[in-house]
């Protein structure tokens, strides 16, 4: 991980909603009605924001996550799953809990709805609970006896466990009271109670520090100024596992056969350095390990252990990086999904039958499989591809067959044209794999040369905004842009020696190599895109968000390759870490070798300081920032500002690093399409709500002089 991605995501908030969110006061508008008006087939039309918006969400929004959605009933004849859709003008999310069967024979049926978005919360460096900009997996779990559906729902201050039934023959109702977000449940094996997890000590610490307000704070390394302008959780919040008594309330502390029904305890076979294990109904155990424990990005190999103590590993590149592992009922075959291939873009389902000396690859895509969970003889996966919103399927893991069990979203490739996708392999100047893809506009004819956004820094699954969702790449493509998803590379071979991460990110400083590298791929995947003559050289812009923001100032810094730029954070600088991201992060730097107010440290920034180099940069520069990380780019707009230079900062309120609220998003993709636009079209949408904002764009230094009005924006379908 990147120094200045490790300090972006620590600009979260505070968990569980302990700062003001900004709210609007149209949250308090239901966002479901909207979504339950049918829709006609309508004409086909390229892809609008509002298409990417509203898209019907199961899971988390990261396309490599592998914790499960899926709700599979004990017969193993329906699932459930909660589906989710982001509604801008209420500026909330439509959430509905769906079950249908699983052979597809019947469309999905709502059971209930409702609640706020929860957001997933993850400990980063010294600070043990940030609240990412990111959903929590909520996934349903059904009753022993197949009656009754649980899951994690927040309606008002906590979220708590919501109890459904299946028939939707009685109205849902809350079933705990806990005065902790329940972060994972299980049921017990009678049916007749909840095993569910709080972090109990994590209130404990936040009281503490509102009843340190009194006294004042002291400015110590609990403090990220850019989160807030309070202290952050330190302590360790271990989960709590309480049985939780449906029919009385009662609760108490759960028996160790019930823990183990939320976190299984360790198998004797399993050895302690082991990461992901798995046991079978024989008693054969899998895990993946360390092949150089002494390397903290060492590759990693599959273990078979039987009964006997008898082990046979797969070290092959096949092995590397397994993401989920199962055994089949029969306990003969091991099951698993390994993330793998060129620059490990591609999605592999392995089976190893026992006697045989490794798997055999069964499937093998470009398309991510995420959250997969077993179900008799098949693997339900939600799978998503390039030009492919997330879909859910059964996967038969023997034969590598697939069957579609629900498109939340048909109106893509049906209703809306999707620019084509072709991908690039390639290695950079310092031998590492790299990829990435272009994306034409639709109807692209031969011989026609179109202006080129770059946006980064992965491109894997559903291209829809690059990382941080902030640029909608088939929005750009349907307005007449050849779009470059690229894809930053892989860690460099010295980096990989390290033995801790400390270690890794010193040796990625070393001279800015990281970013070397990573301008290198750019470069080549620039060219690539060139080279198949779809692509004007003179009207190229680049996009970037987090560690993509850090890409776009080097790219403008030491490249002339781009006319305009736009961020979804800025920047990183001597003074963003110092003065916004608090004394961790400061301290940390140091010990990777940043430099800061030593007398060296104009020296060291001088690459890659914006505000060092102003003077060199001439491309217009669009900044869409977090009011929590805003900050860290005034030294930088102020800079500019003074030079009169083409420099646009928007401040949105109640988010974090990743935003996460509908209303940003919509006006982000809408106002990063018409920058990109303006500046390489010379096109500018003559709406009069826009008419302030094009004014301004007018009297820049280099505006286009006769922008004409092109076509305003379509319509929600």
């Amino acid at each position: 991980m990147s120094f200045v991605l490790a300090v972006a995501l620590a600009q979260a908030s505070l968990p569980f909603d302990m700062l003001p969110l900004g709210a609007s006061p149209t949250e308090q508008i239901d966002p479901c009605p909207y979504f339950d008006q049918a829709k006609g087939p309508g004409t086909t039309r390229p892809v609008t924001s509002s298409d990417l918006v509203e898209l019907a969400d199961i899971g988390r929004w990261d396309p490599s996550d592998p914790i499960s959605p899926f709700g599979i009933s004990p017969d193993g004849k329906q699932i459930a799953f909660v589906l989710r859709r982001a509604n801008p003008a209420a500026n909330g999310y439509c959430q509905r809990l769906m079950v249908m069967p699983l052979d597809a024979a019947k469309a999905p049926v709502e059971r209930d709805r409702g609640g706020s978005l929860i957001r997933e919360s993850y400990p980063l460096r010294n600070f043990t609970a940030i609240a990412a900009g990111w959903p929590q997996v909520i996934k349903p779990r059904w009753s022993p006896d197949g009656k009754t559906i649980a899951y994690i729902k927040r309606t008002g201050g906590t979220a708590q466990v919501w109890l459904v039934d299946a028939a939707g023959q009685e109205p849902p109702r809350q079933a705990t009271l806990m005065p902790d977000d329940v972060e994972d449940l299980a049921w017990a094996k009678d049916g007749a109670a909840l095993i569910v997890a709080t972090r109990p000590a994590l209130r404990e610490e936040v009281d503490e520090i509102a009843r340190e307000a009194h006294q004042g704070y002291l400015f110590d390394e609990r403090f990220a100024p850019d989160m807030g302008d309070q202290p952050l959780p330190t302590r360790p919040h271990p989960l709590e596992l309480t049985r939780w008594n449906i029919g009385d309330g009662t609760k108490r502390t759960a028996a160790p056969d019930e823990v183990a029904l939320i976190t299984p305890t360790r198998p004797g076979a399993v050895p302690s350095e082991a990461r992901m294990f798995t046991v079978g109904p024989k008693g054969v155990a899998a895990w993946t390990q360390a092949v150089d424990p002494s390397k903290v990005l060492s590759p990693v190999e599959l273990v078979l252990a039987d009964g006997t103590g008898r082990r046979i590993s797969c070290d092959e590149r096949l092995c590397t990086r397994v993401a989920q592992l199962w055994w089949a009922d029969d306990g003969h075959t091991l099951f698993g999904v390994v993330r793998g291939g060129w620059a490990r873009s591609r999605t592999s389902v392995i089976a190893w039958r026992l006697g045989q000396k490794a798997p055999r690859v069964v499937l093998e895509t470009d398309d991510m499989l995420i959250g997969c969970d077993k179900s008799g003889r098949e693997l339900i996966c939600a799978r998503e591809g390039s030009t492919t919103p997330r879909r859910m399927v059964a996967i038969n893991p023997v034969s590598g067959k697939e069957r579609l069990i629900y498109n939340p979203n048909p109106q893509f490739g049906t209703r809306l044209r999707l620019g084509t996708v072709q991908r690039f392999h390639f290695r950079n100047a310092y031998g590492v794999e790299c990829f990435a893809d272009l994306v034409l506009p639709p109807g692209h004819r031969k011989g026609e040369r179109h202006p080129l956004v770059v946006v980064q820094y992965n491109s894997v699954g559903f291209l829809r905004g690059g990382t941080g969702d902030v640029f909608p790449i088939q929005v750009l493509a349907g307005r007449g842009f050849a779009v470059l998803s690229f894809s930053r590379p892989d860690f460099l071979p010295a980096a990989k020696q390290g033995a801790a991460e400390i270690d890794v990110m010193r040796e990625e400083r070393k001279d800015w190599i990281d970013r070397r590298s990573t301008q290198s791929a750019l470069e080549m995947a620039v060219q690539k895109a060139i080279d198949t003559g779809t692509v004007d050289p003179q009207r190229m812009g680049i996009s970037g968000f987090s560690d993509g923001s850090s890409t776009v100032q080097w790219a403008l810094i030491n490249s002339r390759l781009f006319k305009v730029a736009a961020m979804g954070t800025c920047c990183e600088g001597p003074d963003s870490y110092p003065l916004s991201a608090g004394p961790s992060f400061q301290n940390q730097g140091r010990e990777i070798g940043y430099r800061f107010f030593e007398p060296d440290a104009d020296a060291f920034w001088k690459p890659m300081s914006m505000v060092a180099n102003v003077d060199k940069i001439e491309a217009p520069i669009l900044v869409q920032s977090s009011d929590s990380e805003y900050e860290g780019g005034l030294d930088v707009e102020a800079a500019f500002r003074l030079r009169h230079k083409p420099f646009e900062l928007y401040v949105l309120p109640g988010e974090g690093h990743v935003k996460w609220q509908p209303a940003h998003r919509l006006a982000m993709y809408d106002r990063a399409v018409e920058w990109f636009e303006f500046w390489l079209m010379g096109r500018m949408t003559c709406a009069p709500a826009k008419a302030a904002q094009f004014d301004r764009w007018r009297k820049m230094r280099g505006a286009p002089a006769n922008p004409v009005c092109g076509p305003s924006p379509l319509p929600d379908p």
